[in-house]
């Protein structure tokens, strides 16, 4: 849609926007349109770049996709979560370009059938759906679909790599019988008590760890903004309806309903011909004498089945069965439904003959009022004004925010709507309309952000532009200690507390393996869970750290239990005692099927990933190492 408004913008405006345009570029000079001051990509592979705005999508989505898995505490730093995700566009580009050069093609069937698949609502391709995620990455449909080839192709040489991982029987023999290997543990809880009375946390130690983890405590940069937007749903509430036209639409309709009406038809049929026996008059006559019959109270039916001469419904008493309009021959349909319920046309003629005609029923399509379906019309009508007015009130809000980028007054004299604010929100995260990415995208830009200028037109959706400018901007600054004092407190009570509980845990497995009897070393309010029989698979049945340690631990020996220490998922800290461990006979042939796949794919990860190491080092990769900052 955005090009079509510049295509729009045509004479001396146009003419103004070009001299606009290169006027900043004669000032910076030519270095600075080329970008060799600060560079305009997040990295080039073998000569071809990747651009800045699909980093910061990627970094984006990234960041939104973490912050819902961890909330506020990430484990990782910004720093590190942007060099993955730079990784991650590398490592993309290097397989696109491989996997092209090594001969892997997308046809456009298989990518047609590939998108229809993505974007299938209710068991059909919902076309609006598919573009309005396109525009809401910021993509044109061109570009979506080439990102989605490249990708198929990836996918393809994955497949490869995973057809071609070859596994030895043994191996996998192997491997199935320590799957489902069982072992008989024991173990002893140690709960964590950050209230404990040996745990003494001083103001110094809250200061000392506030200074160490400042940015762990720092209020993300934010903004506030003024737009201006114009959707489909608002123009439709300017618009004003003829009624005149919805009466029109309205017997438009009547007019079509009543054309899918259906009668229930008999009919009995006499054939005339050119010879003299079949001569229309004599027909007549015959047909005539099947009248007078019907007339002093024969049934129809039965003179069909006695008289008629159609083959095909003769025998079923001249039934014909349900007829529609265009169904029969024009004489035949004009004289059906000619007739009311129950009655007996009178002679028609046909180019198959003569015919009687019985109307044994009427069913139609019921009619709705005109109250009913007044809105139907009324949004119909307004839809066709809307599709002729948007573009060109796009096009008035785009120059007008442009000639005005101080203020958004213009925007709205020109549009007769009043401006919106939003709350504050961040590059990340935004509520109502601060949701859109590409909307945050564009309150964050240069532009808007640091020289107070409107911001170009966003297309928000196929139906739905918006213009902003700043009203608020929140720089990234550090949370006061008092506001995070009870937080550090907790952690490092969590901290302190976990150390205690895991001396007092190490000195108990330590004893064990001394030789003390486990009764012997519990405390009073300690003790040993019941023996229990598990595999690896058992993660529900007991703690997926206490499972995973015991098949760490080594076979118990001399009728002594293995003793370890883990860290449970719920904070807590146990010591796990092994006595038994159970080797399986022979392994079902399911089993080896199941782990040979799963193998099988463990090593084509494995080969994929040395597959793109070894693509990297002999590749020609520069990064701008100022976005990582």
């Amino acid at each position: 849609m955005l090009q079509a408004i510049n295509d729009r913008i045509k004479g001396w405006l146009g003419a103004l926007v070009i001299v606009m345009i290169t006027i900043p570029f004669a000032f910076w000079g030519i270095e600075s349109y080329l970008g060799t001051g600060n560079k305009q990509f997040a990295a080039v592979v073998n000569g071809e770049e990747i651009p800045v705005f699909q980093f910061e999508n990627a970094y984006s989505n990234q960041l939104a996709r973490l912050n819902q898995q961890f909330g506020s505490q990430l484990p990782f730093s910004n720093e590190q979560i942007k060099a993955l995700v730079l990784d991650q566009l590398i490592d993309a580009l290097v397989l696109e370009e491989t996997s092209y050069a090594a001969g892997y093609r997308v046809s456009d069937q298989n990518l047609t059938q590939k998108i229809a698949t993505i974007f299938t609502r209710d068991g059909v391709f919902d076309r609006n759906y598919f573009e309005n995620v396109v525009a809401s990455n910021g993509m044109t449909i061109s570009q979506y679909e080439a990102r989605l080839r490249n990708e198929l192709r990836v996918v393809q040489k994955q497949n490869a790599i995973v057809a071609s991982a070859i596994l030895p029987d043994a191996q996998v023999e192997q491997i199935a019988a320590l799957q489902q290997q069982e072992r008989d543990i024991r173990w002893i809880k140690f709960t964590i008590d950050t209230q404990s009375a040996d745990i003494v946390i001083t103001d110094q130690d809250i200061d000392d760890f506030y200074n160490a983890n400042i940015d762990r405590f720092m209020t993300p940069e934010r903004v506030s903004v003024e737009y201006v937007e114009i959707t489909n749903d608002t123009l439709a509430d300017s618009i004003t309806v003829d009624e005149d036209k919805l009466l029109t639409m309205y017997d438009d309709y009547k007019y079509t309903v009543l054309q899918k009406e259906e009668r229930k038809a008999r009919h009995i049929l006499l054939k005339t011909d050119s010879s003299e026996e079949r001569s229309e008059s004599v027909v007549t006559e015959k047909i005539q004498e099947l009248q007078q019959k019907l007339e002093s109270g024969e049934a129809f039916e039965d003179l069909a089945r006695q008289y008629s001469e159609d083959p095909g419904s003769a025998k079923q008493g001249g039934d014909l069965g349900w007829v529609a309009t265009g169904d029969m021959v024009k004489p035949f349909e004009e004289a059906l439904f000619a007739l009311n319920k129950g009655e007996v046309s009178d002679i028609v003629e046909t180019q198959f003959g003569l015919h009687l005609i019985r109307l044994e029923d009427v069913r139609a399509p019921q009619v709705e009022s005109f109250a009913d379906k007044r809105d139907e019309f009324e949004q119909e009508l307004k839809q066709e004004v809307i599709s002729s007015m948007f573009y060109d009130i796009s096009e008035n809000m785009a120059v007008s925010a442009y000639e005005n980028p101080d203020s958004l007054d213009a925007v709205v004299d020109v549009l007769n709507k009043q401006s919106e604010k939003t709350e504050l929100f961040t590059r990340n995260t935004g509520a109502g309309i601060a949701e859109n990415q590409e909307f945050r995208k564009a309150a964050f830009s240069p532009a808007v952000l640091q020289d107070g200028l409107n911001s170009d037109i966003i297309e928000l959706g196929p139906d739905h532009v918006v213009v902003l400018r700043l009203l608020k901007h929140e720089p990234t600054s550090k949370k006061p200690l008092q506001e995070v004092r009870a937080d550090i407190e907790n952690t490092l009570r969590s901290r302190a507390a976990h150390t205690i509980v895991m001396t007092a845990a190490e000195e108990m497995k330590n004893q064990i393996i001394a030789g003390a009897a486990v009764e012997d070393v519990l405390t009073d309010d300690q003790r040993v869970e019941e023996q229990l029989t598990i595999k690896r698979t058992d993660s529900a049945k007991v703690d997926p750290m206490i499972v995973d340690t015991a098949f760490q631990m080594p076979y118990p020996q001399e009728q002594k239990p293995s003793v370890q220490v883990a860290n449970l998922m719920s904070g807590d800290i146990a010591v796990v005692l092994l006595d038994k461990v159970t080797i399986p006979g022979e392994i079902a042939q399911d089993q080896k099927d199941a782990m040979e796949k799963q193998l099988r794919d463990d090593v084509a990860n494995s080969e994929f990933d040395y597959v793109i190491t070894t693509i990297k080092d002999t590749a020609e990769i520069e990064r701008n190492t100022e976005l990582l900052q």
